[in-house]
Order: structure tokens, then C-alpha cells, then sequence
């Protein structure tokens, strides 16, 4: 009998590390008869709710950030040891036939350990590498990249490794149902729909700036209504903001079928991580994107440039300041959700990409 194939799926912390990884995983059962996936994630709850529902395994690894205050290093010395040890023997005694780092901090000792005697890649959907790729990135066989300019990041040495092939996209994503899904919210299905979303954890400013924005926008928003995923524990104060604006709108903590919400959307304000700009042009979903203004290398406001270059998408600065904010998305939503073509012809945008 044949040896069920194993894959080494390494990171996490995050939901956007994990989407694009779930996806992977689904590409592979669809490839390949009854492949064993494992995750070496991180104790964080995200990574739990994101992979419990699924068949894949994880095993969780001590490892955390490496800390920006040096009086921190030895703990992080003691857990990335310990995680260099857990990936040795997993990769013992699983033999994985290939290793997939994530992106992050926690792809970093099972894909060290496992360069050179293990086939490796890694995924880099963002458009600037982070600090882990760039460390793994010569150790790695290969270099998996949404956009072409990505590679320009890497030294030159290195950019034969790189694969332009897009963002995995989860299937769950691509032909969710409208109607149902705007029965499963209790929306309007004669309203159009604007989506609110800040990632897996929700973005505090992006949910500050909409409930700033919602009396203004009641003025401007005739026949919409607002879909807000806030994230844990981001629901009340919102609800309030809404209801006191007059502006029909659901807000829920968090959506384990994101299709649904891009089924029902016909705009979306959120921030410009890989996936969510993957997801918008896989659903041909136009987008008022606000970048996480806090990156050094501002790798969001790249991540958007493609969709604001094909007018698929504005791009909303983020100024750390509500009512800044507010006023900035005010200006940018008025012409689209009061110009019906003009929303029609960001929408044939971003299904162009």
C-alpha cells in the first residue's frame, strides 16, 4: 500500500498566514489521494480557529516574535531553541515530502531545519518580504509571490527561486450564493451592500473611522446598507454609531465564510493585506482601502497599488485619527455609492486583475 504523502505546513499567528496556506491544502487533496497536511503553528486562539474545523493536524510550536526590547532576547532565545527541536523531530518522524513556510515569524526553525534535506518553499503574497522571508529566503528551493515586482526585494542571487503565481485564494471564497448569503446576515436584498472588514482580529482605526463616517455617509448612502465584520468584542459601539445615523447595517464579531460577506458585498472598506486584495480581484469586488499605516516598509499601501492603478480601488491614507479618517473615507465613498456606472466599472476592474 502507498504511503499517505506528508506536507510540513509551517507559521501562523494570523489569519491571513493561515488563508492562503488552507487553500493550498485544498489544492492538494484535489491533486493528490488523501495527502496528510500538518501545521507547526502558534498557540495564538486564530490559529485554533482557523484550522479546528479543518482535517488537517497542527502542532503547536513555542516559538514568539523576536522582541524589540533586548532585555526580552533570552526568552526568545529559550522558545526558538525549543521550536529548532520540536521541528527536528517532527520532521523525524513524519518525513515530510515538502515544507511550506507561511510568511512570519513561526515558518522560521521547521523550514531552517528542514533546508537541505527536505524540498522547501515559502510563500510570500505580500509585496514587500518581510523579515522572516528575507532570512529564509536562501535556504528555501523555492519563492512563491503574488506580484511580479516581489522579486526586485530579494537579492539578485535569489530571484530565480522566484515563482510568480498569485495569492492562494481559499474555494470557499469564489461562488458563494448572494441571495443566501444575504439572508444569512438578515440584510436587504433590494439594498446594495457595503462591506466593512479590518482582517481576522478586526482593525481598530478602520472601525473607529466607519462609525465617525456613519452620520455623513447616512447622507449619501440612499439604498445601501453596511455589513461590518469588527472583530472580538468590536460590535456594541458600532451597533450604536449605525442605528443613531439611521444607517441599516449588520455587524457581526467575526465570519467563518468569508464568502458570504464578498457574496454580499458590492463595495468593501478594509485594510490592503495580501489576501484580502487577492480575494477582491478573485471576486471582482471594488474596494475602499485603508493600508495598515504602521509597516515600515508600507508594504499595504504596494499591496493596493495594482487595483488603484486600474481603478478598481481608492486608497484611503490612514491617519490615526478618527475623525481625519472619517472625513478622508467620506470624500472617497460620495461618487461611488451616489454613481451606480461608477461602481460598476470598479467592479469590472478588479475582476480584470
Amino acid at each position: 500500500m502507498t504511503e499517505r504523502p506528508t506536507y510540513l505546513f509551517a507559521g501562523g499567528g494570523t489569519g491571513g498566514h493561515l488563508t492562503c496556506a488552507l487553500a493550498v491544502a485544498d489544492a492538494l487533496a484535489d491533486l493528490q489521494a488523501d495527502p496528510r497536511v500538518l501545521f507547526l503553528c502558534t498557540d495564538k486562539s486564530i490559529d485554533g480557529r482557523f484550522l479546528d474545523p479543518t482535517p488537517w493536524g497542527r502542532i503547536v510550536q513555542p516559538i514568539r516574535p523576536l522582541p524589540r526590547n533586548p532585555l526580552h532576547l533570552g526568552g526568545f532565545t529559550v522558545r526558538w531553541l525549543g521550536s529548532l527541536r520540536l521541528a527536528r523531530r517532527v520532521l523525524r518522524d513524519v518525513k515530510p515530502a515538502a515544507v511550506l513556510g507561511l510568511g512570519g515569524y513561526a515558518a522560521g526553525p521547521a523550514v531552517r531545519v528542514a533546508a537541505g534535506g527536505v524540498r522547501t518553499a515559502m510563500l510570500n503574497p505580500d509585496a514587500v518580504p518581510g523579515k522572516a522571508n528575507r532570512y529564509l529566503a536562501r535556504r528555501v528551493d523555492a519563492i512563491f509571490t503574488q506580484f511580479e515586482a516581489t522579486a526586485g526585494h530579494f537579492a539578485e542571487a535569489l530571484r530565480a527561486k522566484v515563482r510568480c503565481v498569485g495569492c492562494p485564494v481559499r474555494r470557499e471564497i469564489l461562488g458563494a450564493d448572494r441571495d443566501a448569503a444575504i439572508g444569512r446576515f438578515g440584510l436587504d436584498a433590494s439594498r446594495r451592500t457595503l462591506a466593512v472588514m479590518g482582517g481576522s482580529l478586526g482593525a481598530a482605526s478602520v472601525n473607529d473611522a466607519v462609525a465617525a463616517a456613519a452620520a455623513p455617509l447616512a447622507k449619501v448612502a440612499r439604498g445601501w446598507q453596511i455589513l461590518h465584520v469588527a472583530g472580538p468584542g468590536k460590535t456594541a459601539a458600532l451597533e450604536t454609531a449605525y442605528r443613531q445615523a439611521g444607517l441599516a447595517a449588520a455587524v457581526v464579531e467575526f465570519c467563518d465564510r468569508m464568502g458570504d460577506v464578498y457574496a454580499a458585498a458590492d463595495l468593501l472598506i478594509g485594510r490592503a493585506g495580501a489576501n484580502t486584495v487577492a480575494e477582491l480581484t478573485a471576486t471582482g469586488t471594488p474596494g475602499v482601502l485603508m493600508p495598515y499605516p504602521f509597516h515600515a516598509d508600507d508594504h499595504q499601501v504596494l499591496n493596493a497599488a495594482d487595483m488603484a492603478a486600474a481603478g478598481a480601488a481608492r486608497v484611503v491614507r490612514d491617519a490615526a485619527d478618527a475623525a481625519v479618517n472619517a472625513g478622508r473615507l467620506v470624500e472617497a465613498l460620495t461618487p461611488i455609492l451616489a454613481d451606480p456606472p461608477a461602481l460598476a466599472a470598479m467592479a469590472a476592474a478588479a475582476a480584470s486583475l
